[in-house]
């Protein structure tokens, strides 16, 4: 699965008082360009600024390497009760605006230029207890996966035991299929298992890592699973 920078070529304008839409990189607070007033309704806990609405846009054409493939904007979080467009159409909401979520955009996707617009909404003040920021104030990053692929943010790893050292694997894929586990010392290959993913794409793995060395703050010692299913690795 290719994850790819998708902080540029933003613009960012005020909807709640006159602006005109100016360059940004994200990530970006937008609230750092209002002025601070007496008469701001979330006060000190936003040290004094107005709180407004924002739209931020960005035009793009998808690059050779995602043509073909499903595809998800990952944003890492958005201040607040966000609200995005592609191309005219509404394809998420968000509330609240200190988490992560992802957006799946190939049902709005068109061949050529395309449009993705959100909406930062914080002008509903006061509506937070410390200084929030407004806007996309954390990173945005797009999600190309091919179509048999392991599902995002589906792989869990858990330790068993430590005398012998074992773990046991969860992953889901998108299909049917044979997915392929590795445990790596460093770049070599000293687990190596493959099963059969069902019409449920749902797979789990126990496995024994031989001659394990254990973690602590003298000796660091990290072991990487690596989960293959057809082109896609996690």
């Amino acid at each position: 699965m290719l994850k790819l920078d998708f902080n540029t070529g933003w613009t960012c304008r005020p909807l709640s008082r006159e602006g005109d839409a100016v360059p940004v990189t994200l990530p970006h607070d937008a609230m750092r360009t209002e002025a601070r007033v007496s008469t701001s309704r979330g006060e000190g806990n936003i040290g004094w600024f107005e709180g407004g609405d924002y739209e931020y846009r960005k035009v793009f054409t998808l690059p050779e390497e995602c043509k073909g493939k499903k595809l998800t904007l990952e944003f890492e979080s958005v201040y607040h009760n966000a609200e995005v467009y592609l191309n005219g159409g509404k394809a998420a909401f968000r509330p609240y605006g200190y988490t992560n979520f992802y957006v799946e955009l190939n049902p709005w996707l068109k061949e050529g230029e395309n449009e993705i617009r959100v909406i930062a909404r914080n002008a509903d003040q006061p509506n937070s207890r410390w200084y929030s920021g407004t806007g996309i104030y954390r990173p945005v990053w797009l999600f190309a996966a091919e179509e048999k692929h392991i599902v995002m943010n589906s792989v869990r790893v858990r330790t068993l035991g430590i005398h012998p050292a074992r773990i046991h694997v969860e992953a889901k894929a998108s299909a049917a299929g044979e997915v392929k586990l590795e445990v790596l010392d460093g770049e070599k290959v000293i687990v190596e298992s493959s099963i059969a993913a069902g019409q449920s794409g749902e797979v789990s793995f126990d496995a024994e890592v031989p001659d394990a060395r254990l973690w602590d703050v003298d000796s660091p010692n990290l072991y990487k699973a690596r989960l293959s299913y057809e082109k896609d690795v996690a």
